[in-house]
């Protein structure tokens, strides 16, 4: 009984730790973009979308599942999330994401894409002249207004961000200076011409909308 127990003991410790799953661990690199996996991996994805792009939501539902599991998880491959803002709605958006720490900016980046429609569809009737009095005021009070008309305040706060936050982010100089910066490096530097645009390793992948476009590139970069 004795040996038995020493035996079933030694088993235990010499039991191999499991591998670490990568696709669990979320950071938010120096340009604000939101990276899923490892930072040291050899190949680096970067996507370009837009939270009002509908081929950029489908990708986040259907494309990011696949991606996690075959190429993140196993620290070979990371991706990271760069928002390219298309309209005004985007911008609030973007910021009111960027507001919150790594796991929990995913998350609503995550409720945002899952729910387009819903958070959008408030701006579907926005008026002419609404939009002329946000144009008309200090840009710090631009995004907090464009929330406003499209009720992102009740969006974020049941997702976890309070109203005051979202309020503070939205009129933070930096943090709006840095999604332009996104934007223009987007476009000077890799010539983006619409969302989702995908940067592998730092070449603008062409053509590549979706999974199934994206898998075989990935699949060549991992070797």
């Amino acid at each position: 009984m004795r040996m038995w127990m020493v035996a079933a003991a030694a088993s235990v410790v010499m039991a191999p730790a499991a591998a670490q799953n990568w696709a669990e661990t979320v950071s938010v690199t120096p340009k604000g973009g939101v990276l899923i996996g490892n930072p040291a991996a050899k190949v680096k994805l970067v996507e370009y979308g837009s939270l009002s792009c509908g081929t950029c939501a489908q990708f986040h539902t259907n494309g990011l599942p696949p991606l996690k599991a075959k190429y993140l998880a196993g620290g070979k491959v990371s991706y990271e999330f760069r928002s390219f803002v298309r309209n005004g709605p985007d911008y609030a958006g973007s910021l009111i994401a960027a507001c919150l720490p790594a796991k929990p900016q995913l998350g609503m980046l995550d409720a945002m894409f899952e729910g387009q429609g819903a958070w959008l569809q408030p701006y579907m009737k926005v008026q002419p002249a609404d939009m002329q009095g946000v144009a008309a005021l200090p840009m710090a009070q631009q995004f907090v207004r464009l929330a406003e008309l499209g009720g992102l305040y009740g969006f974020a706060a049941t997702r976890g961000l309070p109203e005051a936050r979202a309020r503070a982010c939205l009129a933070d100089a930096a943090l709006i200076e840095k999604v332009a910066a996104n934007r223009k490096e987007a476009v000077e530097v890799h010539g983006l011409t619409g969302t989702p645009t995908f940067v592998l390793d730092g070449k603008t992948l062409d053509g590549v909308l979706d999974w199934s476009a994206l898998d075989p590139k990935l699949a060549a970069a991992v070797g």
